[in-house]
């Protein structure tokens, strides 16, 4: 898949609304350290003003984030999977706990609920745009310590919209 392609269907599927921040780690993650400093960020900006060096440093607001603040960044952490990050970014480890289904056997329950939530939150085009950087990520970026994760989240889930795409 080319580069191009995968980014075009990150901007046709994912609406550049301002985000409002108000509220965003209350669902999940009111002991977010940095939220104060995370909502600033995202305050009145779209997913693709938002500064993808930042989203690499504080990568972990990710598994605090309430679900639809988490879908109005997820194209911005998933362009800056498919661009390359820096060496040693934690930004693809964090993305694919969220992004890989749970394993039933060893899931208390809270990963399948969010995980869940995540994917209802989203719409089929999402999903495939989703799947399609997971595909480019794991086809391009061979190097990097995450593409078996990567892989493992496209066999668990997201592999089965890359025929949509």
């Amino acid at each position: 898949m080319q580069y191009e392609v995968v980014i075009d269907r990150l901007r046709s599927a994912f609406p550049r609304t301002e985000i409002d921040p108000e509220g965003a780690f209350l669902p999940w993650g009111a002991t977010y350290l940095d939220a104060e400093e995370f909502e600033q960020h995202l305050k009145g900006k779209t997913w693709d003003k938002l500064d993808k060096s930042y989203l690499a440093l504080r990568s972990d607001a990710l598994g605090f984030l309430g679900t639809s603040h988490l879908i109005l960044v997820l194209p911005a952490y998933m362009m800056a999977l498919v661009e390359g990050l820096r060496p040693l970014s934690s930004l693809p480890g964090i993305l694919m706990i969220i992004l890989t289904k749970p394993d039933p056997e060893t899931d208390d329950g809270l990963g399948k609920e969010r995980f869940d939530a995540l994917i209802d939150g989203l719409t089929e085009k999402q999903r495939a745009a989703i799947a399609a950087s997971l595909a480019y990520f794991t086809e391009t970026h061979e190097e990097e310590a995450m593409v078996e994760a990567a892989r493992l989240a496209l066999d668990k889930f997201w592999g089965q919209y890359l025929e949509s795409v």
